[in-house]
């Protein structure tokens, strides 16, 4: 018998078993930028699977060696918020989960609640802020103490986690049958559990301030400004207000050791010097161009799935009538083309520039309100094309509406942190002076350079911050989101004003 031509068998062999490999799915819309702004990866109906491509964008080449959050799994168990996570959560990070027994970390709530009614002891909660902002010793504190020593080994953790470089924290939802469900129902567990790490940690530190010990208090405070910056890499918005409540309870912190404590010239400038070594504070635009976008995406894709009951006149809809109703492809560009602007309005450099995000915010709802209710209860199939565009448009403003949040007012929590950075800088730097003079100086131009590099100007006026000497200290400040000088009523007073500054003391 001849041989069959060598190309002719590879034919023959390729063929075999290509009949029973299961075809590949069919995109149900145009892959593109424009459209699902990624090309997969696609379901088995042949959507875009959003939370992979979330989850794979967002992970990129971090490892369990480097990634934060793994350890802060390791100081809260895997339990975090009450609940057992999902195994695909631990299976994304690429590690097993905690075991169920450990020497995790125990909130004030937790600790303290006692009795039938779970009630903390009265003026516990008065105690707990005196003890994040003034030196205390252990006497003083209700068992706060005893409380701190219970966490020392979770602690010791999160601050480890604080050193590594990377944060990727899970985005996933799952149904009661355990499918997969929109990313807009994602859990964070981690973030807000990070707060109350933060609350431990700056109690600490006053409480090594108040043992003296200057230094391990500073190291304290320096884990709540890395953790929060970590924090803020998050893939939610929330990820980052969290990350910027850090920031506030490190500076917080830092204020009263420089009063209380009095810190040598060395350890100020020493303390700086890692203050600026900080990683900065995530972009907002990183969130907005990924997971608020991917959102409003993977909602918009499951309309014709399940229906939505929330926009106005539609909830007697049926997914196949939707399909109908809808242009799906025209509500994904609008989408894209919204994020698009928002995106590039928040990456511009100064205050003025990203102010455009609120114009386009005030677009929206502009549009919204040219489009007409009744429009929608009439759509139905064999409606002329012109009306579904319109109708199309509507809904999809509707949705960009509900998911986009108030961006005004998370841009302006940014500047904020930030301003408080450039305070937390000069307050080091005004303590150097004053622990090598025995008085603050007459302007802060007379800190640069040997107290700091170069003075930082107001984020928010984009000139000199107010520094005013008051006795034996000083009142500095930045005239805040309002622009306006409000003669140092600051954020933090009661009643709170609107600038954002440091009194000493």
């Amino acid at each position: 018998m001849r041989m069959l031509p060598l190309v002719l068998l590879i034919a023959l062999v390729a063929g075999v078993g290509s009949a029973d490999e299961p075809k590949p799915p069919v995109p149900k819309f145009k892959l593109g930028w424009d459209t699902t702004f990624v090309d997969g990866p696609l379901d088995k109906d042949g959507y875009i699977d959003y939370e992979a491509a979330l989850n794979e964008r967002l992970k990129g080449k971090i490892t369990p060696e480097t990634n934060a959050v793994v350890l802060l799994l390791q100081c809260l168990g895997p339990k975090p918020e009450g609940t057992s996570l999902h195994k695909d959560f631990y299976k994304a990070l690429g590690i097993e989960p905690p075991p169920d027994k450990g020497e995790y970390f125990v909130g004030t709530d937790r600790h303290f609640r006692k009795g039938p009614e779970r009630t903390l002891p009265e003026g516990f909660s008065d105690l707990e802020d005196r003890l994040r902002k003034t030196p205390w010793k252990p006497a003083d504190s209700f068992g706060i103490a005893e409380w701190l020593k219970l966490n020392e080994k979770s602690l010791a953790t999160a601050s480890e986690a604080s050193l590594r470089k990377d944060y990727f924290h899970p985005m996933m939802s799952r149904k009661p049958d355990d499918s997969k469900g929109l990313l807009i129902g994602s859990l964070i567990p981690v973030v807000q559990k990070c707060r109350e790490i933060a609350f431990a940690l700056s109690i600490r530190a006053m409480l090594k301030l108040g043992d003296g010990k200057i230094d391990d208090a500073f190291a304290d405070v320096l884990s709540i400004h890395r953790l929060g910056r970590l924090v803020s890499r998050g893939a939610t918005l929330i990820d980052f207000l969290v990350g910027v409540a850090l920031q506030a309870i490190a500076h917080s912190a830092e204020t009263a050791i420089f009063e209380h404590g009095r810190p040598t010239a060395k350890q100020a400038l020493a303390y700086q010097a890692e203050l600026r070594k900080l990683a900065p504070l995530a972009n907002i635009a990183d969130s907005l161009e990924s997971y608020q976008r991917f959102v409003l995406l993977d909602s918009i894709q499951a309309m014709p799935r399940g229906g939505f009951d929330d926009v106005p006149g539609t909830g007697d809809f049926t997914p196949e009538e939707i399909a109908l109703a809808l242009d799906i492809k025209l509500m994904l560009r609008l989408g894209n083309s919204w994020f698009d602007k928002f995106v590039a309005a928040l990456r511009k450099p100064t205050r003025a520039e990203r102010s455009g995000a609120k114009d386009l915010t005030n677009e929206i709802d502009k549009l919204i309100g040219q489009r007409r209710d009744k429009d929608i209860k009439k759509l139905r199939k064999g409606e002329p094309e012109p009306l579904r565009a319109a109708v199309s448009e509507r809904v999809g403003l509707i949705y960009l509406g509900f998911l986009l949040p108030a961006m005004e007012r998370i841009s302006d929590a940014a500047d904020r942190a930030e301003q408080i950075h450039r305070n937390g800088l000069l307050a080091a730097g005004l303590a150097a002076h004053f622990a090598d003079f025995k008085k603050y100086p007459d302007s802060l131009a007379d800190l640069a350079p040997k107290y700091i590099p170069k003075v930082p100007e107001d984020v928010f006026s984009a000139k000199a911050m107010i520094y005013k000497k008051t006795g034996t200290g000083y009142l500095l400040y930045s005239v805040g989101v309002n622009g306006k000088d409000d003669g140092g009523k600051l954020l933090t007073d009661v009643p709170r004003g609107d600038d954002i500054g440091v009194r000493m003391p």
